[in-house]
């Protein structure tokens, strides 16, 4: 009488098992989640073309007489700008990566803005060239027509963040390492 229910249970149990599902452990928590503040999880931040550069190197603009930048100021070209960092590595230690803004930022022409945006080439399309980061804004001249001001500000919290790997992210793309080679010779 007992043994018909016996037998079906151990066969639902087996094949429970068998799947991978064991009904007698609950899914650990991972205490770190996914992806987490880079402020929080990372440290020497830098904003560049080809190799680290010291925040805010290159921003600095002729001014006239009177102060006020000259019409047409003179800006260095566009070029690709990535963030590098060194962010806090799941299991222990860290790494250091870069990740293109490009990926991460969209330009709105009407606005003249930098805007969070997947692959959308803010950078090049808003003609933005030394970006510096200042907590949590990433500031960049751009080549604006109707504002007077070209440095453009963008907050990049909750846009670019470390992965649990220390790597950096955003939406769906993330960084590539960098070896501490590259990171020194660069």
């Amino acid at each position: 009488m007992y043994r018909t229910p016996i037998i079906f249970i151990t066969l639902y149990l087996s094949a429970l098992v068998a799947a991978g599902k064991d009904p007698s452990k609950k899914p650990i928590e991972d205490p770190k989640p996914e992806r987490g503040n880079i402020n929080a999880k990372c440290h020497g931040i830098y904003i560049n073309g080809e190799k680290p550069s010291i925040a805010g190197e290159g921003v600095q603009r002729p001014v006239n007489a009177n102060g006020q930048p000259p019409p047409m100021a003179i800006r260095p070209p566009s070029t690709p700008q990535s963030i590098w960092a060194t962010c806090d590595h799941r299991i222990q230690g860290s790494r250091t990566s870069k990740l293109d803004l490009n990926l991460c930022l969209g330009w709105n022409p009407t606005t003249e803005e930098l805007i969070p945006q997947s692959r959308g080439n803010g950078i090049t399309k808003g003609d933005c060239s030394s970006c510096f980061y200042a907590k949590p804004n990433l500031h960049c001249v751009c080549g604006v027509k109707k504002k007077e001001d070209d440095r453009i500000p963008v907050s990049l919290d909750k846009v670019v963040e470390a992965t649990h790997d220390g790597f950096l992210a955003c939406f769906e793309h993330t960084g590539t390492q960098v070896s501490l080679d590259q990171w020194a010779t660069s």
